[in-house]
């Protein structure tokens, strides 16, 4: 069974602030990151193709014509994205005010679902972002460390379904699943941009399909290490290191940016190794 959490695995209210400091210090990179990508509402441009899939969140949003009617408002549009911006930075500046996390929270939960309604893909790179700002909504520290031990959970839950997915779909078994990936997803960046250092390393390694092969079966393997965690903490500072090498896995064989995910990994990192707390003399 996991280990229960001790005295020496809770973060106190000092130790909560810090770390909420490092949260939206990277929640506000990311938000500045979707700026100039021009990924926020008000540079959609007015979308009119909705992707709502099979979902009741996302057919109740468009049910209320929330991401239709901020999308089709420049105005609002702008508002929205200051607004999301603001509460970010006033979360940075005071953790302690519930108030401006919950404000950060509704905003960008509006703001992941019109991303992905419009964008004709649910995505699912900005999940980490979604639910990093949940256990700093909280008031008592207990129920804190308990919301944040449940993100690392969740973030073992997300490699491992990965493992199990591939696993018994018997892609694994296939000896060109390695190749297949990557000529699905890199066609359009070969086509668009044939000269780049990175459509040149493509193409070196669609000609050594075996290569491929090897790196797939080698990510595969390594999402199912991630089942470990949910039994012990004594590897998380190697899942750390392994949820890394395995998104820019994703991003490199399947053009799948899960970049954002990463805030999650920091539920991986031991309060001492954070420099939050100091070794007992």
């Amino acid at each position: 069974m996991a280990e229960t959490l001790t005295h020496t695995d809770l973060y106190s209210p000092v130790e909560r602030k810090r770390i909420a400091r490092i949260v939206f210090s990277l929640f506000l990179l990311s938000l500045v990151w979707s700026f100039f990508s021009n990924t926020l509402l008000h540079q959609l441009c007015r979308p009119v193709i909705k992707y709502p899939y099979v979902d009741p969140t996302y057919w109740i949003m468009n049910w209320l014509q929330i991401p239709e009617m901020i999308t089709g408002n420049y105005a609002l549009a702008w508002t929205f994205d200051g607004l999301l911006i603001s509460s970010c930075i006033l979360s940075l500046l005071f953790p302690d005010k519930r108030i401006f996390v919950w404000s950060l929270i509704v905003l960008f939960f509006i703001y992941f679902i019109t991303y992905n309604t419009y964008g004709a893909w649910h995505t699912g790179n900005k999940i980490g972002l979604l639910l990093i700002a949940i256990p700093f909504a909280v008031r008592d520290n207990k129920s804190f460390n308990y919301l944040w031990q449940g993100l690392r959970y969740f973030l073992l839950f997300s490699f491992s379904c990965a493992f199990l997915w591939k696993l018994f779909r018997f892609g694994w078994l296939y000896a060109d699943e390695g190749i297949l990936i990557m000529k699905k997803n890199a066609a359009a960046y070969l086509y668009f941009k044939p000269n780049t250092w990175l459509a040149h390393l493509y193409e070196w390694f669609l000609q050594h399909p075996g290569l491929l092969q090897f790196l797939y079966i080698a990510g595969f393997i390594l999402e199912g290490v991630f089942i470990t965690g949910f039994f012990t903490r004594k590897a998380d500072r190697y899942l750390f290191i392994l949820s890394i090498l395995l998104v820019f896995g994703f991003w490199f064989m399947a053009e799948a940016h899960f970049f954002e995910l990463l805030i999650l990994n920091l539920t991986l990192i031991s309060p001492r190794v954070l420099g939050l707390k100091r070794p007992q003399q």
